[in-house]
């Protein structure tokens, strides 16, 4: 039908060389896509995760005194029932809250995924801080905490909430929060335990510390991350493919959380990783392009053929000579090959 005779016109001609033109992009951008999908699935799905949402900022502070009541921290995180921390892979938030603060599944991050939802529920202004293994971090090698401000020993408090091991980070019996323990050296910070199942222990706050670089998400960008996933989910058969799916996608359309880091921590965590971030990049704008040139090249089609049908239709057809037993062309005859007989 593109090539019909019918629409051969200038105008037509263009017409169908953009749509050709704009089929070979598509192409293009969809085996730059698929190979992007299969590099990660087939590595490590966070890594993807993990280097674009690094960007180079200061995060704002919440007001904390935006919300009427504080983080009553012993009560929620004492009445957890501690059970183990293996990874847990859901993606509804919903389901990591309940899996995490009901069930006391999952590991740092999951832990700190469900204090998330369960704050940002009751409108409570909140943090989320990576604590980035600056050799490792795309494997999810790292730790998370929570920045809230929060009720304990009869004091309110903005400070740090140490979900996987069940306290706050603390020197002594203080309480400390994120200024405090960047400064901080190793094997000075413990844990001032609020869940019978949890003690002061914790190998985060050793050696770990002198190699980690501090990223910061802001609650509102978590917020709307977990409206975006809740809108979109759809089960696949396989949670590691669900999230995936669900990450990528708000890492193309701008709905994932960033990572706050300074420009020389930013600088440090890419520099042995520029062929992933490129490879992440490329895929990135690739799935941006043809959420462009789909709708366009599909338009473009239907226009295409709505014109050809239409000049079709337009096309004066052979009427009869009343005076005589042959019909008679009209003025505008209709097209005929030039084999035609």
């Amino acid at each position: 039908m593109l090539d019909s005779p019918r629409t051969n016109s200038p105008l037509g001609a263009v017409a169908r060389g953009v749509y050709r033109t704009l089929t070979v992009a598509t192409l293009v951008l969809l085996l730059l896509v698929l190979a992007g999908v299969v590099y990660f699935l087939s590595t490590d799905p966070v890594a993807y995760q993990k280097i674009m949402a690094l960007r180079v900022g200061v995060p704002v502070e919440p007001d904390w005194d935006s919300a009427a009541d504080a983080f009553d921290a012993p009560r929620v995180i004492g009445a957890i029932p501690y059970s183990g921390n293996a990874t847990l892979a859901y993606v509804l938030p919903s389901e990591l809250y309940e899996a995490t603060l009901l069930n006391g599944l999952g590991n740092c991050a999951n832990k700190s995924r469900g204090l998330s939802y369960y704050l940002e529920q009751r409108g409570l202004p909140f943090q989320r801080i990576e604590l980035l293994s600056a050799e490792a971090y795309l494997r999810g090698s790292g730790h998370v905490l929570i920045r809230t401000k929060y009720t304990h020993a009869g004091e309110t408090r903005v400070g740090l909430v140490d979900m996987l091991e069940g306290g706050l980070p603390a020197k002594g019996v203080r309480p400390i929060d994120l200024d405090e323990l960047k400064t901080s050296e190793p094997f000075t910070i413990s844990i001032l335990p609020l869940n019978n199942r949890c003690d002061r222990h914790s190998d985060y706050y050793g050696t770990f510390l002198d190699s980690v670089v501090f990223a910061t998400s802001q609650s509102d960008e978590i917020r709307r991350y977990f409206r975006w996933v809740e809108r979109i989910y759809v089960p696949l058969g396989s949670p590691v493919l669900e999230r995936f799916v669900c990450n990528a996608s708000a890492i193309v359309l701008g709905w994932f959380p960033g990572l706050f880091v300074s420009q020389a921590d930013y600088d440090r965590l890419v520099g042995q990783n520029k062929q992933i971030l490129l490879i992440a990049q490329t895929m990135t704008w690739a799935t941006r392009g043809l959420l462009v040139l789909l709708p366009t090249l599909v338009a473009l089609k239907l226009g295409l053929l709505v014109r050809a049908r239409w000049k079709g239709s337009a096309t004066p057809s052979v009427v009869p000579d009343l005076g005589g037993d042959r019909g008679i062309a009209t003025a505008a005859r209709p097209y005929r090959d030039a084999d035609s007989p």
